[in-house]
């Protein structure tokens, strides 16, 4: 869920993705959800505010020998409490519990990986089956909020999982103290999260200080896709998406083959990508795809946001390239297993946009 400007954006960002030929997986509500208790008459009002991102990836190992790759993606709940009463409320605690969901109908204890972080200084696991995190939210004045506590996991590895649902339950002394009290003793509401199925497309929020990894399937047609990057612990959080569609965006100069791969990554700040942290863009695609069969004139044509065209042809001295050299640059090679053949691309770079193999 989302407010109005995060909704505004991510329409614009959907827009771009579309105008380059792909489509975006990301789903949110234009505003987060709220939930209050119902207290008696003389009791307390408090309500609690929710945000989250719904289609979100999976993690997880996909496929296997050389039609493999990793997702390593994040999902959030942004949690706000508010003491909506001219009364403070005493000793307040939240327990939050993920559960995965599947098709028809079936749930499991969620495999989502709570990740601490500065965002949920109060908070700390409890156990892991079920998955529960627990926090003090210590005492909250009147009319008050506390800070907005943010819940970061690795998404469900779980095979097939469809959505997380985060039951959240708030409690405050007060509710021990009957009509006069926060009367019920507590609030309980639940979160659901959905979790893309595309295969052809990647959505993962990137927290700080950690590593993402997303992939289309390597299973589902003639090419895959693979992005990661890690963010540095001095950069804001961010949502980045990837996908791969039939458009054609190529340079004038370059014979295209394959799949247009899109990469959207302008969320993140200015600086979270450099010469000592770019991304790495992994194409494999079908030999079988790559006309007259001859390596050497491979390139990407590039988009850039602002529609320019750059044909990335000069090769890494070294996988992953030195910070000092020149990027965006790729490596170019071929992957055999038993009668299979693959053309893999990789990349190094710094700046979004479509990225399409072709010659030159």
């Amino acid at each position: 869920m989302k407010s109005h400007l995060r909704g505004l954006a991510l329409l614009i960002c959907a827009l771009s993705i579309v105008l380059l030929g792909g489509a975006s997986t990301l789903r949110a509500s234009p505003t987060p959800s709220t939930y209050c208790n119902s207290p008696a008459p003389s009791g307390r009002l408090f309500c609690a505010t929710v945000d989250d991102v719904d289609g979100v990836s999976p993690s997880g190992h996909l496929g296997s020998g050389i039609r493999q790759a990793d997702v390593e993606a994040y999902q959030f709940y942004k949690i706000t409490i508010a003491n909506m009463g001219g009364s403070s409320l005493t000793n307040g605690t939240m327990s939050v519990v993920l559960t995965d969901n599947f098709p028809g109908g079936a749930k499991a204890t969620s495999t989502a990986l709570y990740v601490p972080s500065p965002g949920a200084p109060t908070c700390a696991v409890v156990s892991t089956t079920p998955n529960r995190v627990d926090c003090t939210l210590g005492n909250l004045g009147a009319n008050t909020s506390t800070p907005t506590i943010v819940l970061a996991y690795r998404t469900s590895t779980s095979p097939d999982v469809t959505s997380t649902d985060a039951a959240a339950t708030v409690g405050f002394k007060e509710g021990s103290n009957g009509p006069n009290g926060a009367n019920p003793a507590t609030l309980s509401f639940v979160e659901n999260t959905s979790l893309e199925p595309d295969p052809e497309g990647s959505v993962g929020w990137s927290p700080p200080g950690h590593h993402v990894a997303l992939s289309t399937s390597p299973t589902f047609d003639s090419q895959f896709t693979s992005l990661q990057y890690n963010v540095p612990a001095g950069k804001p959080a961010f949502t980045a998406t990837m996908n791969e569609s039939l458009g054609q965006v190529c340079a004038p100069s370059v014979q295209c083959f394959g799949e247009l791969v899109t990469t959207d990554l302008h969320a993140a700040a200015l600086g979270t990508f450099s010469a000592d942290s770019p991304f790495h863009l992994q194409l494999t695609l079908d030999f079988a795809l790559l006309p007259g069969g001859n390596t050497k004139g491979v390139v990407l044509s590039h988009r850039l946001d602002n529609g320019d065209f750059e044909v990335v042809s000069r090769k890494c001295s070294a996988s992953p390239p030195a910070p000092s050299e020149a990027l965006p640059c790729l490596t170019v090679t071929v992957v055999t297993e038993k009668k299979v053949k693959l053309l893999v691309i990789d990349a190094w770079g710094i700046q979004n946009g479509g990225w399409h193999p072709g010659l030159e």
